[in-house]
């Protein structure tokens, strides 16, 4: 039943998902593209 107790272990996985995370944060690349939209604005 020891095995059980190891199931807490779970909230490692909970790590993963910040991965996830951290590629949202190269949408700063899109900031660029926005830029570009305010001339077609004009």
């Amino acid at each position: 039943m020891s095995f059980h107790k190891i199931v807490p272990v779970k909230p490692a996985r909970k790590s993963e998902p910040k991965k996830k995370h951290h590629a949202p944060k190269p949408a700063p690349k899109k900031a660029p593209k926005k830029p570009h939209r305010r001339p077609i604005g004009g």
